[in-house]
């Protein structure tokens, strides 16, 4: 067992001992938020389930300082699973709105005898999605229950002292735990640990479902959130959401938890939100752990059960959409209308009393496909519907669409903000005061906000924003046109290029094109895929992401949508062996360029 002074309990150092793990070379030192993937073999082989990597995207990989504290929870409580969040209020509310796609109309609960009750907010974060939340002390607790209409109804103990309130009731949890009502404890602090005998395992008592707790240190501001659960569907279906909705627990937080760094005196959050204020022409701005927190946050702000529509404009990041079809499995009726960005002139027509918003990216990730923004936020007002743009691969720079009539801008700041693979976090900018004090308030409340140490990193990288783009740019535009040229390649997709089926709308609405290139190649199918992405590569990095500083490069298909059918894909216009390549801001591109024609050659033979 290791002593850790900044955690309430020692951890065995069982960290990462699985024989299907695989090393995966991380790229933004131990705080990466990517990895190399060396060979075709290896996406197919963790995409197949035959194996596992210690480093990778991280909200799809947990890294190590993660799994070490999850692994060790594990053990010590005699649990399977273990999921690391934000704060403990994110935890709780990601396991509320999870068992809500169960329970659509659920009741919630509430054993509390806390001053400060965390959860005294629940009813007003869904307006009308809850029948009702009741709150009572443990004394008056049994009066919760008329057990025989009890299948929509959540029990959650947020008390002092958790096991003495199981100990106390334990006839009362029968009944529930019979009636198969979920019981959660959400403890404000480490769950006291409870002994069956001399020689039996520490664990849980065995009538909750779900074990909610803080992480926090009593000396600096870094806080984490815990949930431990034996049941596997649900705790495996949980792990599937953290990793789309992004609220997972810095790696930077879980290594001071560990004892292994130590937190700066400041937190530069602040000054990170006034300059990409400054950057958007934004009076307001929030930082989250993701840019999928971000989007998370402001579509669930903007629906509400008389405003269930969301319109999609252009081909949307992968996890935005899962984000919405999950949306529509747990609120219900709630409609996703998906248009092209050559589409708009249906765009009044889809417009009803019910739409909650228009969402679109200003460059789409992948095909790089350019909204006419304009044309948008023009018809959007005249209905009044918000409208939501991911700026992300344009960046401000290049396009500010607030300034184009949108309301909300969203921003991944892993990415071109930050540039060094070495930060993970999000942002939504805004000019509306009255929103953005309904954002203040739901962060508030739920915790989902960007780590301290986190907005160190990226205020230290950010002061070179705008020369960074400048190179980026200079550097993509030479590689796109080399791509078109070159007789390996079978389609480019670059905005910039008049080849482009975007490239008006791009010379409208952006002034450079970002660094996002895919391609496909001449030689089809995963054959030729092979033999290009398994070639040495030299001075090009083969990892998940865009936005880096050093240029990057993945088979996006088989990362984002393996598991998609033919006919789905050709439905996005997605070949299934599609190439993305985010240029990176190097001063000398030649290399670069250099070894995509060596892979490609290598096609040819």
């Amino acid at each position: 067992m290791k002593t850790n002074t900044r955690l309430p309990i020692s951890l065995p150092d069982n960290s990462l001992n699985s024989e299907s793990l695989r090393k995966a070379e991380p790229v933004g030192g131990p705080f990466t938020v990517t990895a190399t993937l060396v060979s075709i073999d290896d996406i197919l082989d963790w995409q197949e389930g035959r194996c596992n990597f210690d480093y990778g995207y991280y909200r799809f990989i947990d890294n190590p300082t993660l799994c070490q504290i999850q692994e060790g929870l594990q053990t010590y409580y005699q649990v399977r699973h273990c999921l690391l969040y934000t704060s403990f209020k994110t935890a709780a509310m990601e396991l509320l709105d999870y068992l809500l796609l169960t329970k659509p109309q659920m009741r919630i609960k509430v054993v509390c005898d806390l001053e400060e009750n965390s959860l005294a907010s629940l009813e007003h974060s869904y307006p009308g999605l809850y029948t009702s939340v009741s709150i009572v002390s443990p004394s008056n607790a049994s009066e919760l229950f008329p057990l025989s209409n009890a299948k929509d109804e959540i029990l959650v103990i947020n008390v002092q002292h958790p096991l003495s309130f199981l100990k106390a009731h334990s006839d009362f949890l029968q009944s529930a735990k019979a009636a198969r009502i979920p019981i959660l404890v959400a403890s404000e602090k480490f769950p006291e640990k409870m002994r069956k005998g001399p020689t039996e395992p520490e664990t849980l008592h065995p009538l909750v479902n779900y074990w909610i707790f803080p992480l926090q240190d009593k000396v600096h501001p870094v806080t984490g959130g815990v949930i431990l659960s034996k049941l596997d569907r649900q705790m495996t279906e949980l792990k599937e959401l953290r990793k789309q909705r992004g609220p997972i627990l810095s790696s930077r937080d879980a290594a001071y938890f560990l004892g292994q760094i130590d937190a700066p005196r400041n937190n530069h959050g602040e000054q990170v939100i006034r300059r990409l204020c400054d950057l958007e022409n934004a009076q307001h701005g929030f930082l989250f752990s993701s840019g999928m927190g971000a989007i998370t946050t402001i579509l669930s702000l903007l629906r509400s059960p008389g405003k269930v529509q969301i319109i999609v404009v252009g081909l949307l990041y992968t996890d935005t959409y899962a984000l919405m079809t999950y949306a529509k499995q747990r609120i219900g009726r709630v409609e996703n209308v998906f248009l092209g960005v050559e589409e708009l002139d249906q765009l009044p027509d889809v417009i009803n009393e019910q739409t909650a918003a228009i969402i679109t990216e200003t460059m789409t990730n992948p095909l790089s496909d350019v909204p006419d923004l304009e044309t948008i936020t023009h018809i959007a007002k005249q209905h009044h519907v918000p409208v939501i743009v991911d700026n992300t691969l344009a960046t401000p720079v290049n396009c500010k669409p607030l300034d184009l009539g949108a309301d909300y801008v969203i921003h991944s700041t892993t990415k071109y903000f930050n540039g060094k693979n070495n930060h993970g976090g999000g942002a939504i900018l805004l000019n509306d005061t009255q929103v953005a004090e309904k954002i203040r308030k739901y962060q508030e409340q739920w915790g989902n906000v960007l780590s301290s140490l986190e907005s160190v990193v990226l205020w230290k990288n950010l002061h070179d924003f705008e020369e960074r783009m400048q190179l980026f740019q200079k550097n993509a535009i030479q590689i796109a046109e080399f791509l078109e040229q070159h007789p390996g390649v079978e389609k480019v997709y670059c905005p910039w290029l008049p080849s482009h089926r975007s490239y008006q709308a791009a010379q409208k609405i952006l002034t450079g094109p970002g660094s996002v290139i895919s391609f496909t190649l001449k030689q089809p199918g995963l054959e030729g895929l092979r033999l290009f992405y398994d070639a040495p590569l030299d001075h090009i990095l083969k990892a998940p992401s865009l936005g880096s500083n050093q240029t990057i490069l993945c088979p996006y298909t088989l990362l984002a949508h393996y598991h998609e059918p033919d006919d789905a894909l050709a439905e996005l216009e997605l070949s299934r062996y599609l190439i993305r390549i985010s240029v990176g801001c190097e001063m000398e591109i030649k290399p670069v360029m250099d070894s995509l024609d060596q892979a490609l050659r290598a096609t040819l033979t």
